[in-house]
């Protein structure tokens, strides 16, 4: 579609939305949209744009931090604890 089907506003390049009245082009725009906000939730990149748009900024890390410890698997949790005790084991004679 090249028009906004609310305003008429000429579509200004892979926009899913009208910049002037915020409609989306077509239900095909809106589920690509839709789609696309759900993969930016779920990325690394998503999670440091939040961090950023956060008023307390330490307090989203936190959170951000959080979130992800809680949607690790068990067996890697199980392999980070044991990486990090074995690299203790091997750091603390040397001290």
């Amino acid at each position: 579609m090249k028009n906004c089907p609310q305003c008429g506003q000429p579509r200004q390049g892979e926009a899913y939305k009208c910049p002037a009245c915020d409609v989306f082009y077509s239900q095909l725009d809106e589920i690509l949209f839709e789609e696309q906000e759900r993969l930016e939730r779920n990325t690394f990149k998503g999670a440091v744009k939040r961090i950023r748009a956060a008023e307390d900024s330490k307090q989203a890390l936190k959170n951000e931090l959080t979130t992800v410890w809680r949607n690790t698997p068990l067996k890697t949790k199980i392999v980070f604890w044991t990486v990090i005790a074995f690299v203790f084991v091997l750091v603390v004679p040397i001290f």
